[in-house]
């Protein structure tokens, strides 16, 4: 939401990058350290950088979504959203779930046993993928140097 509704693009980035790090500390909270790692290194590391690399190389200064909302439209969003949250704390509050140690399927071990076991073949497909990718951009940016 602050993304949204802030004035400046480098407090929009910002808020975006503590997003990515509730997300990643959901991921912690559900036992998936692997993947709460992977949302740390690749959406708060890799994007969140690019969105400052495109912030620095571009003219920011008139960046608006629309016209300005008015006051009462404002405080209509703020109470919807607040009475959204409530209820959706009052159903996560209310829910009964059983607690057990069992390892969840998110961890690094099931990961690479499935990457390396069952999809080795898309895994190399897509890295072959990337590669392309990666070539393709250097030779545009290289015609466009010259």
């Amino acid at each position: 939401m602050l993304v949204l509704a802030l004035k400046k693009i480098s407090h929009r980035v910002l808020s975006m990058a503590f997003c990515f790090f509730a997300v990643a500390g959901l991921y912690f909270l559900l036992r998936a350290e692997f993947i709460g790692i992977i949302q740390i290194m690749v959406y708060v590391g890799a994007l969140s950088i690019l969105f400052v690399f495109g912030m620095m190389m571009t003219d920011h200064k008139n960046v608006g979504f629309g016209p300005e909302r008015k006051k009462v439209h404002k405080f209509l969003a703020f109470i919807g959203v607040g009475t959204l949250l409530g209820f959706m704390l009052y159903g996560i509050m209310g829910m009964n779930l059983p607690s057990n140690n069992e390892q969840f399927i998110g961890s690094a071990e099931a990961i690479g046993v499935e990457l390396y076991g069952n999809y080795v073949i898309a895994l190399q497909a897509a890295g072959i993928l990337l590669l392309a990718a990666l070539i393709g951009a250097i030779v545009l940016a290289r015609k466009e140097a010259e």
